[in-house]
């Protein structure tokens, strides 16, 4: 493999990090405001809320890379699941349609509880590099470039989460 179709593999794999860190003080306060909206859904069922600042986190993220805008549709029902044996076997955490809108579940299976932040947060996540690679490849797998892009934002946000809301300073 010549070392231009290796970078170029490489490449594809990647988010663009520039934009990523251009963007960082926007898609910081918007997975903080996904953060408080998850709070206020736990606390009192606003799904409504949970879903407006998915949206807007989500918009951001398309504007960002140029995409075209993608729906959210926060589903406040248990995740769809199978069963064999009494245990639960499979379950759905949600969907990205390549011509429809992203679906997350935001209740567990089997208790029917509100999901975890960062499990909803995780979902959104693998949904929107769903919704990337069918905007930039036609189509979308779980390859090892997917589960770079995923870690793109994830790493991020769960520093953000970990740390308040503030950015994380090196040491040294």
């Amino acid at each position: 493999m010549t070392s231009a179709r290796r970078l170029s593999q490489l490449e594809r794999a990647r988010l663009d990090a520039r934009r990523l860190l251009s963007a960082r003080d926007l898609l910081r306060e918007r997975v903080l405001g996904v953060r408080e909206a998850h709070a206020r859904y736990r606390d009192d069922g606003a799904v409504r809320t949970l879903h407006v600042a998915a949206q807007a986190y989500v918009d951001d993220l398309d504007a960002l890379f140029g995409l075209p805008a993608k729906r959210v549709f926060m589903r406040d029902r248990p995740r769809p699941h199978k069963r064999r044996g009494g245990r639960i076997v499979y379950e759905l955490h949600g969907l990205c349609h390549a011509d429809g809108p992203i679906e997350v579940y935001t209740r567990t299976a089997a208790r029917e509880q509100p999901v975890a932040l960062l499990t909803l947060l995780d979902t959104l996540h693998h949904e929107w590099v769903h919704h990337f690679d069918f905007s930039a490849f036609r189509a979308s797998v779980h390859c090892r470039g997917f589960y770079e892009r995923l870690r793109q934002l994830h790493d991020p946000a769960r520093d953000w989460l970990a740390n308040g809301g503030r950015p994380r300073v090196p040491r040294g």
